[in-house]
């Protein structure tokens, strides 16, 4: 999978990536959401897992597979974040430590040119 993902962000870019990785973390709940509503107890031969309005608010556990689909996408999104985030901070270390070895080089260089003079 992390082949795929580093292969999609070299192809298409960082913000295309990320919005096919959240339509496919949307296409994964909605079809969890489907095997949950196919243990529902519902016949097979209903024509919809979804109650009519008045019956929903009646209901209050008719609506738990929409707060599990919000809570995986939400969690979903905290992690993107948070790896991106820490991706982020890993290349600006790398950078800092190039800048630095780059800066004592210089003045290495200056100060053997001081002191060839």
């Amino acid at each position: 999978m992390t082949i795929f993902i580093k292969e999609l962000r070299r192809g298409l870019g960082l913000r295309a990536s990320v919005v096919i990785s959240l339509v496919l973390l949307a296409l994964t709940v909605s079809s969890l959401l489907a095997t949950v509503g196919a243990f529902d107890g519902q016949s097979p031969s209903a024509p919809s897992t979804v109650s009519a309005p008045q019956e929903q608010g009646s209901d209050p556990e008719a609506n738990l597979p929409f707060l599990f689909a919000v809570y995986i996408i939400t969690w979903g999104a905290f992690f993107a974040y948070v790896f991106y985030v820490s991706r982020r901070q890993r290349e600006m270390q790398g950078e800092i430590e190039a800048l630095k070895r780059a800066l004592d080089q210089r003045e290495q260089a200056e100060a053997q040119s001081e002191s060839e003079s």
